[in-house]
């Protein structure tokens, strides 16, 4: 059996929240990005302002947790973004809105 790859993983910390929208900040690699998450129907996507090898344009499983245990995960299709981390999607907002400050992690799965 071929051992699974670790998660592609982001630091998250949400600043504000202004219609229908979550604002924050994510770190990746030392590197700090702004994030947004707002609401978009019948469409999942997950915009990176950078290109990571191999899952770009492709749905994998994406998960945002705390360390109390709370997460939230959904199959975004990965795709490009010009300068902030984008998320869209209804579910992920309904559930991020209610208890935005319990979520510290953003974790990529990839297949």
């Amino acid at each position: 059996m071929e051992k699974p790859k670790p998660p592609i993983k982001f630091e998250i910390k949400f600043t504000s929240e202004k219609k229908d929208k979550l604002y924050g900040n994510a770190i990746f690699h030392d590197e700090k990005f702004k994030i947004i998450i707002k609401s978009l129907k019948n469409i999942e996507n997950i915009k990176l302002p950078f290109n990571i090898l191999g899952i770009m344009n492709e749905p994998h499983l994406v998960r945002f947790s705390g360390k109390v245990g709370v997460y939230t995960e959904y199959r975004p299709q990965i795709q490009n973004s010009t300068k902030n981390i984008e998320v869209e999607s209804d579910k992920i907002l309904d559930d991020l809105i209610k208890t935005k400050n319990k979520y510290d992690t953003i974790e990529i799965f990839v297949n």
